[in-house]
């Protein structure tokens, strides 16, 4: 599909080419890898370790995205996207060792922490390299609806090699050998798994095409220095805003998930509740993500949307407290609007690009996810203090604080301007080519009339 604008000089023609479809998939297929890989034994290890990989995501999250950044920037998404998926690749092969120690596991998963956000700040940046401007919001909903199944299908994958195998406190030397045939099987299937969705991306993804589709994606744009960053978001208070109401609705939403054992197992949730837990919440992401990108397109409206899934998050989380001291059921229902309600991950991308331009999207969503995991930390620490795993206050007293967190946010979002700079840019220009088009065509039917009267 293209776009053909003729200027005083110069054709602009921008152009979706079918190719992006491809490209889409293999962005994709590196975004799957790292989830599936990250959390796939969250649903069988030991609270200790579930605890320090969930600390260790966020605070790799805020370190490595500095220089992801000016990977992104100096070299192009498709370097940060090899890295990423490489470094993914290798902590798989030292998982396959696991029997050997658990620590050749754990350095695995470390590993590919590391590279994660190398390929979450690039999205943004890809959809706009690839997508007409009036795409975007749709592709960032597929990559969010994406990002949300990976989790879900990561809890699983051990569910389908293990079965219901349990260790009991003193397990008889057949089980344990039994165990560690079952774990060195997992690990070769995540190794297969990490072949088919690392190595594809590593051989062929494209950071860009030859022409791009906007404006705002070309190099006529002149953007922001990314070494002067910080202190344009620093100056912008719109998105300083955006960014701590994303961390304290999507951060506090996620910390609950990822936490999710520590919350409910002191009112007899079972770890077949907590699997169904997050596979209803992933169907309720999956619905949220089409219902939130559907009403942007209707609304026009990126504040508009969020205030309305921040104000249904705050009153659903509220319920969610007391749906757990109640039954089962009812906390089951509560949960999943809670997290259709809270899929705002692709609203959010869009809308801090939309407020920063110039600045590029690539630099745009480090900030954001830097500072939004840096405050994920912040607010997890008092909550893993309150914490105890065991004790049915503790979980109340650790989600009512969340719940001030996310109740702050509606103050929060609605300080924000909505001050589309992007679009408006992209907008502009077609108007100017509209109007200049326009001239042309009466200039050439002035030029036809004035042959005809000579004639």
């Amino acid at each position: 599909m293209n776009k053909l604008y003729p200027t005083d000089k110069i054709h602009h023609q921008y152009v979706e080419y079918p190719q992006r479809w491809l490209q889409l998939v293999l962005f994709l297929c590196a975004l799957l890898s790292n989830i599936m890989f990250g959390f796939s034994l969250s649903p069988i290890v030991k609270e200790i370790y579930l605890q320090f990989l969930t600390i260790s995501f966020t605070v790799f999250s805020v370190i490595m995205i500095v220089p992801g950044n000016i990977i992104n920037e100096k070299y192009g998404i498709r370097m940060s996207i090899m890295i990423g998926c490489a470094l993914t690749f290798v902590g798989s092969i030292f998982a396959i060792f696991i029997n050997v120690s658990f620590w050749f596991f754990f350095i695995g998963q470390l590993i590919s922490l590391i590279g994660f956000p190398f390929r979450l700040i690039s999205a943004s940046k890809f959809v706009a390299n690839w997508f007409f401007p009036e795409n975007r919001i749709l592709i960032m909903v597929i990559i969010a609806l994406v990002f949300n199944a990976s989790s879900g299908i990561s809890i699983r994958i051990p569910l389908i090699v293990l079965g219901d195998f349990q260790i009991h406190d003193h397990p008889t030397e057949e089980q344990i050998e039994l165990g560690r045939a079952l774990i060195e099987s997992l690990m070769f299937l995540l190794f297969g798994l990490m072949i088919l969705l690392c190595v594809p991306p590593i051989l062929f993804f494209l950071s860009k095409p030859v022409t791009p589709p906007s404006f705002s994606a070309s190099d006529e744009c002149v953007r922001e220095d990314y070494n002067k960053a910080s202190v344009v978001v620093a100056s912008n208070p719109d998105f300083i805003l955006l960014t701590i109401s994303f961390a304290f609705i999507l951060g506090t939403i996620t910390l609950f998930t990822l936490q999710m054992e520590y919350f409910i197992s002191p009112f007899n949730y079972s770890l077949k509740d907590q699997s169904n837990l997050v596979l209803v919440g992933v169907i309720a992401g999956l619905i949220g993500d089409i219902c939130v990108g559907t009403a942007i397109k209707k609304t026009q409206s990126y504040k508009k949307v969020l205030r309305i899934c921040n104000i249904l998050v705050t009153v659903l989380f509220g319920i969610l407290i007391l749906a757990l001291h109640v039954n089962k059921v009812f906390f089951f229902i509560i949960y999943f609007f809670l997290c259709g309600s809270s899929a705002i991950m692709a609203l959010t991308f869009e809308f801090s690009c939309e407020l920063c331009f110039p600045l590029s999207e690539n630099t745009t969503i480090a900030m954001l996810g830097f500072f939004g995991n840096l405050l994920n930390f912040l607010q997890g620490i008092p909550e893993i203090l309150i914490l105890k795993g065991d004790n049915q206050l503790c979980s109340t007293l650790a989600m009512i604080f969340m719940l001030i967190l996310i109740g702050s946010s509606n103050v929060l979002t609605m300080k924000i301007n909505e001050n589309l700079k992007r679009s408006e840019q992209d907008i502009q220009l077609d108007d100017r080519i509209e109007k200049k088009n326009t001239e042309v065509s009466l200039l050439e039917q002035s030029k036809f009339n004035n042959n005809n009267e000579d004639y």
